[in-house]
């Protein structure tokens, strides 16, 4: 790689993704791990987002440093940053910026939902329900444009279908491929911002995910409902029902995630070395991962499902959910875990669920899964406590108790 001078110009890379750590540090994620940028990461994405010499970034940024140490972990982290290919030389961003994660940009996820037949059939039929042929139909989040096809095949009189991402320069070809230019626009950018030529009589809006909230389908349907639609418009899904169960997780997945007695055991062993006071650190965690509908299926559940929320998305005001809801115990044992999954109601006759025990199961979508910092026993035929919260941003959290 050339190496930095003061006239090279510099530009962040596109659709960065950044996590701030527990500890106080700001990681960026590159396709070859995480890149610490320290406390002035902030700062210097925010001033390369336009292309800038690094000699003017760096007299810029300056007055930040609170001292020689700090001065020199400034300079660098924008070092690390531009050989991880967080900040790019302006004449090549284009040209690197080819090579994409697996973001809702990249075709990785759109792959996974067209070779889910039970889900993408599942849409398309509630389309051809709901839709009458003088609807105007807004499909948000369109991705490789099926959805927006499909409602044009159903009878649309339009269809205007918003994505955010380049993807939408290939879903207007998708279109155009059908031969529906003339009845489906794509609108670039993101919904809570564009702007339509007429209100929609039909909002259809792929964006669940495996925690049915985590891609804010509340806020961006609920901002729809007020800037988008008609008064009386019909959605896609209409209404989404949430449900838990504690569980057993498997004691192999479990010593994946987190330190434990046997594995921090099978280490001490292999290295000589005491690792015991590891698990202590676990014990503080209420760790959450996805799993696969199969690997769910096979784990032992100690009640029926149980009911947390039932949110109409036609007339839901808040982005907050937050509940507790009572389940009766059908076996007794220790419960280390609960999972989640939703029934998605995508018209009168079509219902859509990630429940593990439902065959034909979908593919495409994960079960998420909470492992208790400690095993609540459950007696059975004895009621048991589940809380459910989410307050409007990422994914919900469940919680269990005796």
């Amino acid at each position: 790689m050339e190496a930095l001078k003061p006239t090279t110009v510099l530009r962040r890379a596109n659709d960065l993704e950044v996590r701030l750590t527990a500890a106080g540090d700001t990681l960026v994620v590159t396709e070859r791990g995480l890149v610490s940028g320290g406390p002035h990461c902030l700062a210097i994405l925010d001033l390369f987002s336009v292309p800038t010499t690094l000699a003017e970034a760096l007299e810029r940024l300056g007055p930040r440093a609170g001292g020689a140490q700090d001065w020199i972990d400034l300079t660098a982290a924008v070092g690390r940053f531009h050989d991880e290919g967080v900040l790019r030389v302006d004449d090549d961003l284009e040209e690197s910026d080819s090579v994409v994660r697996q973001t809702f940009d990249s075709p990785g996820p759109h792959i996974a939902m067209l070779e889910d037949r039970v889900r993408t059939s599942a849409f398309l039929a509630a389309l051809d329900e709901v839709i009458g042929g003088e609807d105007v139909v807004v499909d948000i989040g369109t991705g490789t444009g099926v959805l927006a096809v499909g409602a044009a095949r159903a009878g649309a009189r339009h269809v205007y279908a918003v994505e955010a991402t380049p993807l939408a320069e290939h879903a207007r070809e998708v279109v155009r491929a059908n031969r529906l230019a003339d009845r489906v626009t794509i609108v670039e950018g993101w919904s809570t911002r564009v702007r339509l030529p007429e209100r929609a009589d039909v909002a259809v809006a792929e964006i669940l995910g495996s925690d049915a909230l985590e891609e804010r389908v509340l806020p961006v349907l609920l901002d729809a409902r007020k800037r988008l639609l008609a008064p009386d418009a019909r959605l896609i899904p209409s209404v989404i029902r949430i449900f838990a169960q504690p569980v057993s997780i498997p004691d192999e997945r479990v010593n994946s995630i987190i330190f434990t007695p046997g594995n921090t055991a099978q280490w001490s062993s292999w290295y000589g070395l005491e690792f015991g006071p590891l698990a202590e650190y676990s014990g503080r965690l209420r760790q959450r991962f996805t799993a696969t509908i199969d690997d769910a299926r096979g784990w032992p559940v100690f009640s029926d499902p149980v009911l947390l929320a039932e949110l109409d998305l036609s007339e839901i005001e808040t982005l907050r959910v937050d509940v507790v809801a009572e389940g009766t115990a059908t076996s007794s044992g220790e419960a280390n875990g609960a999972i989640a999954f939703f029934e998605a109601q995508l018209s009168p006759a079509v219902e859509v669920s990630t429940n593990p025990a439902d065959e034909p199961a979908v593919t495409s979508w994960g079960i998420p899964t909470w492992l208790l910092p400690q095993p609540v026993t459950l007696r059975r035929g004895r009621e048991f406590r589940l809380e459910y919260a989410y307050a409007g941003a990422a994914g919900g959290r469940v919680r269990l108790a005796a």
